[in-house]
Formats: C-alpha cells, sequence, structure tokens
C-alpha cells in the first residue's frame, strides 16, 4: 500500500464523523491535546494534520510541522517548491479561499479528480460541521500543497528551490516578548499581533522564550496572493468559456473536451 493508499483509507474512514459542540470534535481533541470547544477552533487544517499524524506520517505534511491554520499550509508549500494548480491529482491538500482575500479559509484531502470534468473529489474536516466526502469544482480551488509522499524518493527538503525570496523568516522568543512586541519590532506594525499568532497555529497568546515563531512575509506574500486570485479568475473565465461553447452545441463540458482533445 503506498502512502496516498494508506491515507486515503483513513480519510475515507472518518467520513461522518461530526461535531459534539461548537469545533468540539476529536481531531481537535488529538491537536491541542485536549477537549477545546468555541468558535477559536476551526478544525479543518487539524484534521488534515491529524490523518497524516494517524498514518504515521507526519514528516509528509509541512516537514513534521504543526498547524492548524490553512495559509500556513500555503505559505511552507510555496517555501518548499510544492505549490501546485491544475490539473490536480490525488494526494494532494486541496486549499480554497472563500472570500477572495488571499489567505485561505478550507482545506481537503484529494481523493479523485476529473481534468475533463473539470471536478475533485475531497475529503473535508469541518464542512457542515463534520467530515464530508464533496465534489467540488476544480476553478474554485486556489492551489494546492503537494506533498512528496516518497514513492519517488522525493524529500520535502530537497524540493525546496534555491534562493526562495517567499521564505518565512523566523524569530526566536526572548524572555519578555509578547506577540504584540514582536510584531512591532519584526513586522512593523503592533497591531499585527493576531495574524502572527494565526500565522502559526497558536491557540492562544501564550509564547515562551525559545519557541522560534515564523514571520508573515510582507511584499512578497501579497505579490503571490495577488497571483492565486489572477489565475482563479482565469480558471473560472476559462471553465465558463467552455460551459458556453458547450451550451451552444447541445453536449457536455466533458464530451467538448473529449472532441478538442482528439
Amino acid at each position: 500500500m503506498t502512502q496516498i493508499e494508506k491515507l486515503t483509507a483513513w480519510f475515507e474512514s472518518q467520513v461522518g464523523t461530526a461535531e459534539t459542540g461548537i469545533n468540539n470534535v476529536i481531531y481537535n481533541t488529538h491537536y491541542y491535546g485536549g477537549p477545546v470547544m468555541g468558535a477559536s477552533f476551526p478544525w479543518c487544517c487539524a484534521f488534515i494534520w491529524d490523518g497524516f499524524r494517524e498514518c504515521g506520517l507526519s514528516a509528509r505534511f509541512c516537514g513534521g510541522d504543526k498547524t492548524a491554520y490553512c495559509p500556513y499550509v500555503v505559505n511552507w508549500a510555496r517555501q518548499h517548491g510544492r505549490w501546485v494548480t491544475q490539473p490536480y491529482r490525488a494526494g494532494d491538500l486541496l486549499l480554497y479561499d472563500w472570500d477572495g482575500d488571499g489567505l485561505a479559509d478550507h482545506i481537503g484531502f484529494c481523493v479523485d479528480a476529473s481534468f475533463l470534468a473539470g471536478t475533485v473529489t475531497v475529503i473535508e474536516g469541518n464542512t457542515d460541521d463534520a467530515v464530508r466526502r464533496m465534489t467540488r469544482s476544480a476553478a474554485g480551488v486556489m492551489g494546492a500543497y503537494r506533498p512528496a509522499y516518497g514513492e519517488t524518493g522525493e524529500t520535502e527538503d530537497a524540493a525546496a528551490p534555491a534562493g526562495d525570496k517567499t521564505a518565512a523568516r523566523t524569530y526566536t522568543v526572548q524572555r519578555g516578548d509578547s506577540l504584540w512586541a514582536i510584531a512591532a519590532r519584526e513586522l512593523g506594525d503592533g497591531s499585527r499581533w493576531d495574524e502572527l499568532r494565526r500565522f502559526n497555529g497558536l491557540p492562544n497568546t501564550m509564547i515562551h522564550p525559545g519557541d522560534v515563531l515564523y514571520l508573515p512575509g510582507t511584499e512578497n506574500r501579497e505579490e503571490a496572493a495577488q497571483e492565486d486570485r489572477a489565475a482563479l479568475e482565469l480558471r473560472r473565465d476559462i471553465y465558463d468559456k467552455l460551459i458556453d461553447k458547450a451550451a451552444e452545441r447541445g453536449i457536455s463540458v466533458e464530451e467538448l473536451l473529449e472532441e478538442t482533445l482528439k
């Protein structure tokens, strides 16, 4: 059984698992080390983290980093050359930007993808308060993190492009530091403390001397977000044109694509 097959089997086995209260779910319990509840603990990313952990593949998810924050996954994938767009495939971790602000809001594990139909089949946590198997339009995906699963000898670090300017800097917490103070000193604006907290997947503001924090990018991160938005708009435009053309012919989009590719 390959690593992707092992993960797929685990994620499939979780379909139907639901919250017993607002965000009170077993995956959050595993992530935070005890039960949590409330709007501050969305769990779609914690679900993915837990799946890799349960399958003994923690090192394949963000190099073993622990995060429950979707934008962190996007940033990590970009830093290590693992960020991809269509065509997607099984094993990809698909990210969604629901509000179009350039920051990922949701994540799911891809179990199947049809380029011809323009769809992806994904298992997601925290979808209508449960684990769901969803079929979505590939045009609605902002991009994907494609882990180096190892079947071809790939490693996450080996995939990192040399001199990647989008890589996040790190900061080691010192005695007396606070998130506000670090944001003010390292990011130039103390009011970005919550962005710093969320970027590192911290459940609260508690930090300790010696903790290593990733610092959100500025110009390069915004440039990458703009590129993602432009690519998403282009994919949507292409798909809309395909739908119109297929409607004119009285055939499906899949049939139109099959004719085009012959």
